[in-house]
């Protein structure tokens, strides 16, 4: 059942990235909601489960949106391994760590998509990029994360009270 939803989950957020999202913008700046679904099952879950979920968002993110597939592939998948191993034992009702962990990881992955697409490019004004494109982003992206973080604690606690009788552990 987990992975069932797992699996909505993932075209779930690549459908609103391109509709809904696309038009709910500050200042000419849209949410990466599958970044911030990737750090919330990575935060809820594991190492693994977090580096899975990033690395089938980012093939369906560069199948539908890229020219190549590869960059969101090894960003995402990147990303849900680290944030899953940086936040192993934490209390997960605190949503303060995860949403400073959605704004770092959304820091790193704007900047090394620059450094892989952009400034090999021979596109070298970085102070642009960082201060119009990566840091309102960073924000936008780490107040979104209070939504959607909540929306998958309540979904991961539902799933496990499931398994937990499944499993048969006392």
């Amino acid at each position: 059942m987990r992975y069932f939803l797992y699996f909505i989950s993932v075209i779930l957020n690549i459908v609103l990235q391109s509709t809904l999202f696309e038009h709910i913008t500050l200042a000419g700046i849209k949410p990466n909601l599958i970044l911030v679904s990737i750090v919330s099952i990575a935060c809820l879950r594991d190492e693994t489960e977090g580096a899975v979920y990033g690395f089938f968002a980012g093939f369906l993110q560069d199948s539908f949106f890229s020219g190549y597939i590869g960059s969101y592939v090894f960003l995402y998948t990147f990303i849900g391994y680290f944030c899953g191993l940086l936040l192993k034992s934490f209390y997960r009702e605190n949503f303060i760590l995860p949403m400073g962990i959605a704004a770092a990881a959304t820091f790193a992955v704007n900047f090394a998509y620059y450094a892989m697409n952009v400034l090999l490019r021979g596109y070298a004004n970085a102070v642009y990029f960082i201060g119009r494109i990566i840091l309102p982003e960073t924000v936008y992206n780490a107040l979104l994360m209070l939504i959607v973080y909540n929306l998958y604690l309540y979904i991961n606690k539902y799933l496990e009270e499931e398994e937990k009788y499944k499993r048969k552990v006392f």
